[in-house]
């Protein structure tokens, strides 16, 4: 079967992880099968995927795209990576299990455990990375910045080796909680996928806590909207509030004058001096984000979910054997 995730020009470690995970722990899995598919880590359930036309669907989550994208095709819900994507299916809540990245640490080329106790690590979003200002942030705090744009193993090892994680990538967030180290989620814009963060915690049986900080430049915002929330405040996303979410990200938005005219604002360099965003800003909230409890799951239920999750690996393993042997 052929590997699916999302793949896109400007890498992303989330995504790319699949490429070295799912063939260092199932290489026997993988040909090129012009039919089959594996659909591993990422918020794909419903992307495009050609001509396949059976998948095997391996911890995805749903938040992107509607289900029914893909009728017409056979689909295995092996697991999935949370209760709300096993409520929007249909499936039965065993499949509902966790992240695929919580696999990491038994592959060759990424740590087996924590590595040190480094300081605070800040993860911003691809995309806010687009936008200046965060080196500048990063020298004002004192933490480091982490690219997610780079490799899956050398983001990794950074994650692994931090004190504490603020991140605004559900990958940063993931990885630092495999390792067992503490993380506190933030926005600074509304390019910040609810549903798919409430999926994840849940599966770990946690609720969802997102800060609202200010980015060093418009640019995020001008983009892509305001944050859900006043910058400063923090807010709790359940269950219901990720569904309503999903059903907004999948329903289109009707082209509105102020939809257009927020369209102009993106284009003008003349707003942005007006509009209040600096590094010193940014820099202050996270600083006082560091100040609030952070969020870690349980090592037993982490533990429990790595055994559940090789198990279904397993029994996906075992039951591609007869027919690749016909």
């Amino acid at each position: 079967m052929q590997l699916v995730y999302y793949r896109k020009q400007v890498p992303n470690f989330g995504d790319d992880l699949n490429a070295v995970l799912w063939k260092g722990l199932a290489p026997a899995l993988f040909d090129e099968d012009p039919e089959t598919g594996f659909v591993g880590i990422g918020t794909i359930i419903g992307m495009p995927c050609g001509a396949l036309r059976r998948l095997h669907v391996f911890s995805s989550g749903i938040g992107n795209d509607r289900p029914e994208a893909w009728r017409g095709k056979q689909v295995e819900y092996w697991c999935v990576r949370g209760p709300v994507s096993a409520r929007v299916l249909g499936l039965p809540a065993e499949r509902a299990l966790t992240d695929g990245a919580i696999l990491t640490p038994l592959v060759a080329g990424f740590p087996q455990a924590a590595t040190g106790t480094g300081g605070t690590l800040v993860v911003p979003h691809f995309q806010t990375l687009d936008h200046p200002g965060w080196p500048e942030v990063a020298k004002l705090t004192g933490y480091e910045l982490l690219d997610p744009r780079g490799t899956p193993q050398e983001v990794i090892a950074r994650i692994a080796g931090a004190r504490l994680v603020l991140t605004e990538s559900l990958h940063g967030a993931i990885l630092a909680d495999v390792y067992g180290i503490p993380w506190i989620a933030f926005a600074t814009s509304k390019n910040f996928g609810i549903t798919k963060w409430v999926d994840w915690t849940l599966s770990l049986g946690r609720d969802f806590a997102l800060a609202m900080v200010p980015p060093p430049d418009p640019g995020p915002v001008l983009a892509f909207g305001r944050a859900p929330a006043p910058f400063g405040q923090t807010m709790r996303f359940d269950a219901e509030a990720a569904l309503a979410r999903f059903d907004e990200r999948v329903t289109p938005e009707p082209a509105t004058l102020a939809s257009r005219l927020k369209g102009l604002a993106k284009r003008s360099p003349l707003l942005r001096p007006f509009l209040g965003f600096s590094p010193a800003r940014t820099a202050e909230a996270l600083e006082r984000l560091t100040r609030t409890e952070p969020a870690l799951s349980a090592e037993p239920r982490r533990l429990a979910l790595r055994a559940r999750m090789l198990e279904r690996l397993e029994a996906l393993a075992k039951s591609a054997q007869p027919a690749r042997v016909a």
